[in-house]
């Protein structure tokens, strides 16, 4: 693995622009020329010039409003942060047989930024942050370079071919009829193809990365990256501190403050509640050895009853499944046990 990912070259010089200074940081494009082409980052630069810096990986598609509210957010705490982006050509049906191609050249244009952060701004400790496509990128990169040491991965999952076959997401159902039309294949031969060619997969990579140095929130009744696959990258991890939600995959952005419904402002209302921000806080302070958060407390206090109920409607909903037999699957893998429920093939063999 190290020699697939290998960086043969690193970057050979850079650019940079300032687009926005606050009393908290300097936001700062960034432009790196490297062999696996230009590498566009965004820094946000409290100027503490300590060790420690946060790499925020994107969400899948549009605007970059959610990775840039908790770069942000990092900042106004005294956590430098960073936003490595990434094309959206792997969403292109025409592209499906690149895609494992593009999936590794993400890995190594990520070991490349690590290394342009070491040298040119003297960051050692190295920690990240992903929601959605975000977090399975961080289970990914994070696995292939132990220089990403603390990792918080929110609503992610493991097994890609499986999970681009239970996803709910339109667009990923509307991605799948699209190759198969354009290639004439059955339902099945389009995932027996995927599966053959995808190898940059948290099943893995994740298994590298140290449990101990995880944080991983999960939404119960998420269907877009299905529950079940964030357990299953849970157990892969090492059974990491884990967080339940009582939410799906977009209810789950209600336990952020990336959009505030109340003043006194978007960024900063009395609605939501800042929580997984603050847990997320919470875990790269105590990571770095900067101090407590103790922000965190009274939203811990709010959200504890529901952590709870989370944690046990999702065991309840996993041992339902289990005990109806709803076309459930054991798989053995990288000396683990999995279970896996394929409630939409179910459905799809009752209707036959």
């Amino acid at each position: 693995m190290s020699e697939y990912y290998k960086v043969s070259k690193t970057y050979t010089g850079y650019h940079q622009e300032v687009v926005e200074t606050t009393e908290k940081f300097t936001w700062k494009h960034i432009s790196i020329d490297s062999p696996a082409g230009p590498i566009v980052v965004d820094f946000f630069d409290t100027g503490s010039r300590s060790d420690d810096l946060v790499f925020v990986f994107p969400v899948l598609g549009g605007k970059p409003f959610i990775e840039t509210h908790f770069a942000k957010y990092f900042a106004k705490k005294g956590i430098d942060a960073a936003i490595v982006n990434r094309s959206n050509e792997f969403k292109d049906p025409k592209n499906f047989d690149n895609l494992e191609s593009i999936f590794r050249q993400n890995v190594i244009r990520d070991r490349l930024s690590i290394d342009f952060f070491e040298n040119e701004f003297g960051k050692r400790d190295f920690g990240t942050f992903g929601i959605s496509r975000g977090g399975i990128n961080v289970a990914v990169t994070a696995g292939v370079d132990p220089r990403l040491k603390y990792n918080v991965i929110v609503l992610g999952g493991t097994d890609l071919v499986d999970l681009f076959r239970d996803s709910t997401q339109p667009r990923i159902e509307k991605y799948v009829q699209a190759v198969m039309a354009d290639k004439n294949l059955s339902e099945d031969e389009f995932f027996n193809l995927l599966r053959a060619s995808l190898k940059t997969d948290p099943k893995n990579t994740a298994h590298y990365i140290d449990g101990k140095n995880a944080l991983v929130i999960l939404g119960i009744f998420d269907s877009t990256v299905p529950f079940s696959h964030g357990m299953q990258l849970r157990e892969q991890l090492g059974n990491p501190q884990t967080i339940f939600l009582l939410a799906d995959h977009y209810v789950g952005l209600l336990y952020t403050q990336t959009v505030s419904f109340l003043p006194p402002s978007k960024e900063e209302g009395l609605f939501p509640f800042p929580y997984i921000e603050e847990e997320a806080i919470s875990f790269f302070r105590r990571s770095f050895d900067t101090g407590r958060n103790w922000m965190i407390y009274p939203y811990r206090a709010l959200q504890l009853p529901f952590n709870l109920l989370a944690e046990g409607v999702g065991n309840l909903v996993t041992g339902v499944r289990w005990i109806l037999g709803r076309d459930c699957i054991t798989r053995t893998e990288g000396g683990g046990t999995y279970w896996e429920f394929d409630m939409k093939r179910a459905s799809k063999e009752s209707s036959k």
